[in-house]
């Protein structure tokens, strides 16, 4: 599951950002991003995967 909290780090049009808050309206939930004015879709957001090594250490 994916978490959409303050300072979370994504990919957004070729990008790293960092969003800021949520936004939940009747047309669905939105994800303002920090530093700028910008609000997305989250499904525009490309979650940053975390290194293979840190997988592979925490299944030993």
């Amino acid at each position: 599951m994916i978490l959409y909290k303050p300072g979370a780090q994504f990919i957004y049009k070729g990008r790293r950002v960092s969003v800021d808050y949520v936004i939940i309206r009747r047309t669905g939930l939105w994800v303002r991003l920090a530093g700028s004015e910008e609000v997305c879709r989250p499904e525009d957001l490309t979650p940053i995967s975390p290194h293979a090594s840190d997988l592979s250490e925490g299944r030993h």
